[in-house]
């Protein structure tokens, strides 16, 4: 009994990795049919800058929780004019990090 539920559960592992490879497999299919251009240079022209978009907003991304860790507000638009930094324990002020 016991080894039967050990194969049974064994077999839904495998059609589960099987369905999630398909399911991989389908979403890239969609993304190169959505960047598809007609030319291979232009879709290639094209993945690129969105993979250039991808890599500024994830910048971005890096300084807001950057941003959030010394207490200013959390967003993707750096804090206005009016926000001070919190103090550490030695009454120091923490330092926003350096822009790459």
């Amino acid at each position: 009994m016991v080894q039967m539920a050990r194969k049974q559960r064994a077999e839904r592992w495998a059609e589960y990795r099987r369905q999630r490879k398909e399911a991989e497999r389908q979403r890239r299919v969609e993304v190169i049919a959505e960047f598809d251009a007609g030319d291979p240079e232009a879709t290639l022209h094209s993945l690129a800058g969105e993979i250039l978009e991808h890599r500024r907003a994830m910048r971005l991304l890096v300084e807001a929780v950057g941003w959030a860790d010394i207490g200013a507000p959390f967003s993707l638009i750096s804090p206005g004019p009016y926000w001070h930094p919190r103090r550490t324990a030695n009454g120091t002020p923490h330092v926003a990090p350096k822009r790459q």
